[in-house]
């Protein structure tokens, strides 16, 4: 599975935070409620982001199961105040986390979707229908990068279509699903009878968030290069215009993601 640095995961959890549907977290949290729920799987976890965003809005005692395939990560989980009750499983999702799957109540991930397989994603899909359990699926990529209108660069629509093109490579759960994967995602939960909603997330960043958009126009300027080598000269020269551009303090940029909750038949 890729590999998340912490100091990455710590630059993007308060714009995270920030950006994510507080409407659909409400209608979970009333399903929550209503259904006398305590048991939380979070795929993914890394730091536990998604554990300290998420539970302060849940009633009552939680029992959260937290999977990563890396243990670093998992060491700086910590469980917010309240009844929590935090269990930390080092494992490849494809096995560990699907394991976890049939005893839990609601299945959670953040920015996840995007990086895993359509046939990974089917098998999970299956698995929370089997168990009637809700899921909050958040943050995952949608393919959208915009600069606002007055910082519009002539090589912008080269590296995204790059990008969004080196999206579907393979990160550890076979060729990954990329922009599509929220919908995708939405369509086997209907299908399984789950009723779905959906809501757009976008990061909206601006100079205060300097540091995460400087090492997000690396990333780019990296998988770009990856896969369209031989337009190697020109990302690079757009990545050193974006990074002037950071540095001079003036700039907006969104990111889009979609939220994706669906609430089980029963």
């Amino acid at each position: 599975m890729e590999t998340f640095d912490s100091h990455w995961l710590a630059l993007r959890r308060r714009v995270d935070h920030r950006s994510r549907s507080e409407d659909l977290v409400r209608s979970l949290s009333n399903w929550w409620t209503s259904h006398a729920a305590a048991r939380v799987v979070d795929l993914g976890s890394g730091t536990g982001s998604n554990l300290q965003y998420l539970a302060p809005r849940l009633s009552g005692r939680q029992d959260w199961t937290l999977i990563d395939h890396d243990p670093q990560l998992l060491r700086e989980a910590k469980a917010p105040a309240g009844q929590i009750k935090l269990d930390c499983l080092v494992g490849n999702l494809a096995d560990v986390g699907l394991s976890a799957i049939h005893n839990a109540d609601v299945v959670t991930a953040s920015a996840l979707l995007d990086l895993v397989s359509a046939e990974w994603l089917e098998t999970v899909a299956n698995a929370c229908a089997d168990a009637r359990c809700a899921v909050l699926f958040s943050l995952t990529y949608d393919g959208t990068i915009e600069w606002t209108s007055r910082d519009i660069d002539p090589a912008d629509s080269v590296v995204l279509a790059a990008v969004n093109e080196h999206q579907h490579r393979d990160k550890g759960l076979g060729s990954a699903l990329g922009p599509g994967a929220s919908r995708f995602a939405e369509e086997l939960l209907r299908h399984l009878g789950f009723q779905t909603w959906t809501a757009y997330s976008p990061w909206q960043l601006g100079p205060e968030d300097s540091e995460l958009v400087y090492e997000l126009v690396s990333g780019w300027q990296a998988a770009a290069t990856q896969q369209e080598p031989d337009q190697k000269d020109e990302i690079w020269c757009w990545a050193g215009r974006r990074r002037a551009m950071i540095a001079s303090g003036s700039f907006e940029l969104r990111v889009g993601h979609i939220d994706l909750l669906g609430l089980p038949p029963y």
